[in-house]
């Protein structure tokens, strides 16, 4: 994700340096016979390009101040989003073409500066049963099949167990449908019966790396099992939240895991004869 918004504000700051500079050098006369504006103005904008330009690069280089950047961004889209209506007013559709691509451009580089670097999903879920019931669910990847809302997508799914049986060192690898793709999940941390940290790669279909954290915490006789993922946003799950929040599309997992997870650990109620 970084890469490639480093990609666009480098385009987008060679463009806009260059076509503020040419609105400075160039003579008023012949600006205005193409574009029917004050010279006065003209110059503004070429100004206003540079600024931008610098604003799009330097934040990021020098360390200082980064909301510049989406800032510098969001004030370059009004301008190419001026640039683009007068190109529509004059008859030019064809022409306009350039300037909208160079605004949506502008727009995805504020937006994508102006989101955290990281994300954080949580859920929590109470359960009338103690950590040590719950505990051995989470801790043993071999258990994972009977809570996993993941699990039935793809019930032929090949998974490997390597590592511990259970606990810190414990690795379980999967590799199902488009569904379940392929990954590998590793606890790092295991801290009986109240706190579980595992890592997760996942490969296919887009390589993501984040971690998970189960957290296990009594409260009036019941458990509050927390699931939570987190891990740098990229350019994958920067795109997708255009469409469906990460928050809103993996909590709605977690939040079916849990109650699974809840099914399992609290006591059956005792059916009468």
């Amino acid at each position: 994700m970084t890469r490639a918004l480093w990609a666009v504000q480098a385009l987008l700051a060679l463009l806009f340096l260059f076509t503020g500079v040419m609105k400075l050098v160039t003579p008023v006369e012949e600006m205005t016979k193409q574009i029917a504006l004050p010279g006065a103005f003209l110059h503004f904008i070429g100004i206003a390009e540079i600024l931008g330009a610098l604003g799009l690069t330097l934040p990021g280089i020098l360390g200082i101040r980064p909301p510049l950047t989406p800032l510098a961004a969001a004030c370059l889209a009004l301008i190419v989003a001026g640039a683009t209506a007068i190109t529509l007013a004059g008859g030019l559709g064809a022409m306009a073409l350039l300037p909208f691509v160079t605004f949506m451009l502008c727009v995805f580089v504020a937006w994508g500066r102006s989101r955290p670097g990281v994300f954080r999903v949580e859920r929590s879920l109470a359960i009338q049963a103690p950590p040590e019931k719950i505990f051995p669910y989470l801790a043993d990847f071999h258990n994972w099949a009977a809570w996993s809302p993941w699990e039935p997508r793809d019930p032929a799914m090949k998974k490997t167990y390597s590592g511990s049986p259970s606990g810190e060192g414990a690795v379980y690898e999967w590799a199902g449908n488009a569904q379940v793709g392929v990954g590998r999940m590793e606890i790092l941390e295991a801290d009986v019966p109240s706190r579980l940290l595992i890592k997760l790669d996942f490969l296919k279909p887009f390589e993501g790396h984040q971690n998970a954290e189960f957290t296990l915490a009594p409260s009036a006789g019941a458990t509050n099992v927390t699931w939570a993922a987190f891990g740098p946003t990229t350019y994958l799950t920067l795109v997708m939240s255009i469409f469906c929040s990460m928050d809103a599309l993996l909590g709605k997992d977690f939040v079916t895991g849990l109650q699974n997870l809840k099914g399992l650990s609290e006591p059956k109620a005792m059916t009468s004869v």
